[in-house]
């Protein structure tokens, strides 16, 4: 969400929060992430600038614009908030599901693509 100017992107369908870390591929030139459809949410660079269009489809569809530096900044700041729940999701398994704890959390490390550092960790 843009708060300046109150523009939302949503995914569309199709699209989850285990593909976050496909945002980076525009900021590596390697691609564009696929971010569903029904809306046809997209995202461009150009230079030092991205775009991310909520409705391809629609000629007058909202867009938010930034820099890469920002959009970078912020998806590093969504790979430290997932590590937190991460860490707090691995406490909470281990202290209600016990005897299934590694795979549950094994299955959230790969589904939410961040580093496992404290969250595999055994807590006393």
């Amino acid at each position: 969400m843009d708060t300046s100017t109150g523009v939302t992107l949503l995914p569309g369908c199709c699209s989850g929060l285990e593909d976050w870390r496909g945002m980076y591929a525009v900021l590596d030139s390697t691609g564009s992430p696929f971010l569903g459809h029904d809306p046809d949410p997209v995202v461009d660079r150009s230079g030092d600038s991205v775009r991310l269009v909520v409705d391809f489809e629609q000629s007058d569809s909202p867009v938010i614009e930034l820099s890469a530096v920002e959009l970078r900044r912020l998806l590093d700041g969504v790979g430290r908030d997932l590590a937190d729940f991460l860490t707090l999701a691995a406490e909470w398994v281990r202290g209600h599901l016990p005897d299934h704890a590694e795979p549950v959390i094994g299955a959230l490390v790969r589904v939410l693509a961040v580093p496992a550092s404290g969250s595999t960790r055994q807590t006393s």
